[in-house]
C-alpha cells in the first residue's frame, strides 16, 4: 500500500540535458520542486542582468537587491513571491501574456489588494467585466491613470467632471461642480494629478472654503455694524480714498507747526531749503515742492485753506476741504490739529476694516455667488469625489504589484528554462533568454550570440572551453547616437576557411532591430570533424605555397641583385651566337634508310624502357604504396587530427556561459548535434523553383546529388581497378618464386666448341638489342 500511494504521488521530472540531469520545468508544480530541489542540481546559481536577453523590468524585480546579479536565493524568493499570490490548483496562464483573475489567491491579504487592484485597473481601461488581464493592458499605465475620479491620487479635475470621469457628463450637476472646480482653482490655485492635468485636492478645497468664509466676513462687516464702519454713510468709500491720499501731508504740516510753536525761533530753519537748481526744469520743480509742507506752518497749529498752499497739493487739498464728510470739522476755512484728530478717529475704524481685507482674490467674483457656492452643498459634492477617489488609492498603490504578478506569469517559467535548467539553450525551435540574437555571416546562422563586457576577461575563460569562439562589434542607429555593442558568437559547425578579421554581416535582435556586425577577434579551435580532417591538407598545401613564394621571391631578388649589379659595372651582354650552318641535304635514299634505322632504335628504346618499369613493379606492392601515401599523411596530420577530435570531444558549454560572469554548476559537453543547433546554413523554402543558368552549370558549386554519385563513380573505379588486380595482375607483378637447383653427379663430358666464330678466329658476338645497341650506334 505504502509503494503503491508513493507511486501515485507526483515525483520529479528530470532531463538528460549537455551531460547532465537538470529538473524539467513546465508547470507550477516544477516550481515547487525547484524550491525543494539543492541549488547544487541547479543549472546556474547566478548570472549577470546583462547575460540574459529578456523583459528588462522582469529582471529588476528578481534582481532585488539591484546589484546586476541574479543569485540562486534572488530566484527562490521570486518563486515564492509567484506562487504565494496564485491559487495551489489553478491555471494562472503561466508563461503566456495572459493573467487569469480567478487564479489570483485572494484568502490573502496580498492577493485580496492584487485582486481589487486589477479590477480597477480593468474599470480604468473600460473593460471592467473581463476575467483576465494582459501584459499589454497593464502596461498601459497612461490609460489606467487617465482616470481622474479612479486613479487614486485624490485630485479631481474639471475634465474628470465634463467627460472623462466616472461622473455623468450630461448632468446639470456634473457641469455645475465642474465650474466649481474652475472657481476654485481660480481662487487658491491648483495641483497637477497623475495624467498631468490641473485639479484640486482636499487640501485646497479646505482653503477655498476657509477663504471664501473670511472674505465674505469681512464684506458682511460694515453692513453689520455701519455706525462704526460707515461713519460718512455711502461718502465713507469716497472720503477715505481723499483722507488716505494727503494724511501723511497733513500730519508732517501739524507736527511743523507744534514744532514751530515750541521753537518760535526756528521759523526760518523750518522753511530753510536749499535754492532750486534750475526754476526753469519742470522735475526739478516737482522735487523741490514734493520736499517742502503743504502750506507755510503756523504757531497756531491750524491749517488754513486759504492760505497760499502747496501747488503740488492745492487741488487735492480744496477737493479736501470742500468734502461734506470734512465741514462738520472745520472752523471756516481752517482745520485745528484737535479736529484732525477727531477726524482721523472717526475714519479709523473703517480704514482698519480695509486693511484687515483677505487679498483682491475675490474681488472679481460676485460675493453672492461665492456665498452660494458655500450654501448650495456643491462643496460637500466635491469632497465626496475627492474622497471617492482617494478610496481606490490602496489599489492604485498596487499597482507596481500586479505588474509584477502580470511580469512573473509571463516570464517566470521561460527564465527558470534558462536557470533551473537549460532546456530553452538546447531547443532548436526558438532563441533562449541567454542568446542574445542571431547573426548572419557567411551564409550562415549563428544563434549562440552573448553579450560581453570585457574581451580580453573573456577570452581568458572562454579558451578553456575548447569552442571556437568569434568576437563581434555591432553597431545601429544614426551617426549622431550610435549604439555600439561587443558579442561573443560561438561557432559550433561548419568550418573557418571563410571567416576572417574584418568579415562583416548582419545582427538580428529578438525585438526585431538590425545592427551592423563586424568580426574583429578570434579563439581558434576546430569547429567540426570534417574540417579537423581536411585541416592537415589545408596546412600542408599552405605550407608549400610559402616555401614556393619564398624560394622564388628569393630567387626574382638574387636575378634582380644581379641585373642591377651587372648595370652598375658597365658589363654588356655577349654577343648571339652565330646562326648554326644549314644541313646538307642527304639524297631520298639515304635518308628514308637512315629514318628507318631510326625508327627501329627507338621503338626498341620504348620497349627496354618498358620492360624495365614492368621489371621494377614487380618487386612493389600496391600495398606498399597505400601504406607509404598513409604514413606521409599520417606524419603531416595524423598529431592535428588527433588534437582537433579530443577538442572537439572536450567542448564545453559551461565554460562559455563562465566566461560572461554565469556560475554555472557542471560542465556540459557540446556534441555534434547540439553544435548544429547554434551554427546552421538554413534550408531553402520547400516551395523554392531552382533554375541553373548557362554560368552556374560551369562555374557554380557541385550540386550535393550529382558530388555523390560522382564520389559512388569513383569508388566503383577503384574496386574495379582492385579486382584486376587481383585476378590478372598478380602474374605480372608478382616475382617468381626461383626454381631449385639440380645437383650434379660427375662432370660431364666436355662439350664440342659450337660457337661460331668470325672470320678472324674469335668468336662471333651475339647482336645487340635495346638501350646497349643505341649505345653502340652513338660510339659509331
Amino acid at each position: 500500500m505504502g509503494n503503491d500511494r508513493a507511486a501515485k504521488e507526483p515525483r520529479m521530472k528530470f532531463r538528460r540535458i549537455g551531460g547532465f540531469y537538470q529538473l524539467n520545468v513546465t508547470d507550477l508544480q516544477d516550481l515547487r520542486y525547484a524550491l525543494e530541489l539543492d541549488e547544487a542540481h541547479w543549472a546556474l546559481n547566478s548570472i549577470d542582468l546583462d547575460s540574459m536577453y529578456t523583459d528588462r523590468q522582469f529582471l529588476n524585480f528578481v534582481d532585488d537587491d539591484h546589484n546586476g546579479m541574479i543569485r540562486v536565493d534572488e530566484v527562490k524568493r521570486a518563486i515564492r513571491w509567484y506562487l504565494d499570490r496564485i491559487k495551489p490548483d489553478s491555471d494562472p496562464g503561466a508563461g503566456t501574456d495572459v493573467l487569469h483573475l480567478d487564479a489570483i489567491n485572494s484568502d490573502t491579504p496580498d492577493g485580496a489588494i492584487l485582486s481589487a487592484a486589477a479590477r480597477v485597473v480593468l474599470e480604468n481601461l473600460g473593460t471592467p467585466d473581463a476575467s483576465s488581464l494582459t501584459l499589454s493592458q497593464i502596461r498601459n499605465d497612461k490609460q489606467i491613470i487617465a482616470s481622474p475620479g479612479n486613479n487614486g491620487d485624490g485630485v479631481i479635475t474639471p475634465g474628470g467632471l465634463s467627460g472623462s470621469g466616472v461622473i455623468n457628463p450630461h448632468s446639470t450637476a456634473d457641469e455645475l461642480l465642474a465650474g466649481r472646480i474652475k472657481t476654485i482653482m481660480a481662487t487658491v490655485g491648483s495641483v497637477k494629478d497623475l495624467t498631468g492635468e490641473d485639479g484640486i485636492d482636499g487640501k485646497l478645497l479646505d482653503a477655498f472654503i476657509a477663504g471664501t468664509q473670511t472674505f465674505l466676513d469681512w464684506k458682511n462687516a460694515p453692513a453689520k455694524d455701519p455706525a462704526t464702519l460707515l461713519p460718512f454713510g455711502e461718502n465713507t468709500a469716497a472720503f477715505h480714498s481723499r483722507y488716505a491720499a494727503l494724511k501723511d501731508r497733513i500730519d508732517q504740516f501739524f507736527l511743523n507747526s507744534a514744532a514751530l510753536r515750541f521753537l518760535p525761533d526756528s521759523s526760518a530753519r523750518l522753511v530753510k531749503v536749499d535754492a532750486v537748481a534750475d526754476i526753469m526744469n519742470a522735475a526739478t520743480v516737482r522735487d523741490f515742492l514734493d520736499t517742502v509742507t503743504i502750506a507755510e506752518p503756523s504757531a497756531a497749529e491750524e491749517l488754513d485753506f486759504d492760505a497760499p498752499l502747496n501747488p503740488l497739493f492745492a487741488d487735492a487739498l480744496e477737493a479736501f476741504a470742500a468734502d461734506p464728510a470734512v465741514q462738520p470739522f472745520l472752523a471756516g476755512r481752517k482745520l485745528s490739529v484737535r479736529s484732525w484728530r477727531n477726524l482721523k478717529a472717526t475714519i479709523a475704524p473703517y480704514a482698519n476694516w480695509l486693511g484687515a481685507k483677505p487679498g483682491d482674490t475675490y474681488d472679481k467674483f460676485d460675493p453672492a455667488e461665492l456665498a452660494a457656492m458655500l450654501t448650495d452643498g456643491s462643496m460637500e459634492q466635491l469632497r465626496s469625489l475627492i474622497e471617492s477617489d482617494l478610496a481606490v488609492a490602496r489599489e492604485i498603490s498596487a499597482y507596481d504589484q500586479l505588474l509584477k504578478l502580470v511580469l512573473f506569469n509571463r516570464f517566470l517559467l521561460p527564465f527558470l528554462n534558462n536557470y533551473v535548467c537549460l532546456s530553452d539553450l538546447f531547443n532548436p525551435h526558438g532563441p533562449a533568454m541567454l542568446q542574445s540574437g542571431k547573426l548572419v555571416m557567411d551564409g550562415r546562422h549563428f544563434t549562440l550570440a552573448m553579450q560581453i563586457k570585457n574581451i580580453a576577461e573573456h577570452k581568458r575563460i572562454a579558451t578553456m572551453s575548447d569552442i571556437c569562439v568569434g568576437y563581434v562589434e555591432i553597431t545601429t542607429g544614426p551617426t549622431t547616437a550610435l549604439r555600439k555593442l561587443t558579442l561573443a558568437v560561438a561557432i559550433t559547425s561548419g568550418n573557418m576557411r571563410n571567416l576572417f578579421i574584418g568579415k562583416r554581416g548582419v545582427f538580428f535582435t529578438p525585438d526585431g532591430v538590425l545592427w551592423d556586425a563586424r568580426v574583429i577577434d578570434f579563439i581558434q579551435q576546430p569547429v567540426s570533424v570534417s574540417e579537423a580532417l581536411r585541416m592537415p591538407f589545408y596546412r600542408f598545401g599552405e605550407f608549400v605555397t610559402k616555401q614556393a613564394d619564398k624560394y622564388f621571391t628569393s630567387k626574382s631578388a638574387d636575378a634582380q641583385k644581379a641585373m642591377e649589379k651587372n648595370i652598375a659595372t658597365g658589363a654588356l651582354p655577349l654577343p648571339p651566337a652565330p646562326a648554326p650552318a644549314a644541313k646538307v641535304q642527304q639524297t631520298p635514299a639515304f635518308s628514308g634508310s637512315m629514318l628507318l634505322m631510326g625508327g627501329g632504335i627507338g621503338i626498341a628504346a620504348i620497349g627496354s624502357m618498358i620492360a624495365f618499369i614492368v621489371k621494377s613493379l614487380q618487386n612493389v606492392s600496391i600495398l606498399n604504396v597505400l601504406a607509404v601515401l598513409f604514413g606521409i599523411i599520417l606524419i603531416f596530420g595524423g598529431p592535428m587530427v588527433v588534437i582537433s577530435l579530443v577538442k572537439l570531444y572536450r567542448r564545453n558549454m559551461a565554460r562559455f556561459l563562465e566566461a560572461n560572469a554565469c556560475a554555472v554548476n557542471r560542465p556540459m559537453r557540446l556534441s555534434r548535434k547540439m553544435g548544429a543547433i547554434f551554427t546552421f546554413t538554413p534550408p531553402l523554402p520547400a516551395s523554392s523553383l531552382i533554375r541553373e543558368d548557362l554560368v552556374d552549370i560551369f562555374h557554380g558549386p557541385i550540386p550535393r546529388h550529382r558530388l555523390r554519385w560522382t564520389l559512388i563513380t569513383i569508388l566503383l573505379c577503384v574496386l574495379a581497378l582492385a579486382a584486376t588486380y587481383w585476378f590478372w595482375g598478380k602474374k605480372y607483378f608478382e616475382k617468381p618464386e626461383p626454381k631449385p637447383a639440380v645437383k650434379v653427379e660427375a662432370p660431364a663430358a666436355p662439350v664440342p666448341d659450337t660457337q661460331p666464330r668470325d672470320n678472324t678466329g674469335g668468336e662471333r658476338q651475339q647482336p645487340v638489342t635495346g638501350p646497349a645497341a643505341v649505345a653502340q650506334l652513338n660510339r659509331k
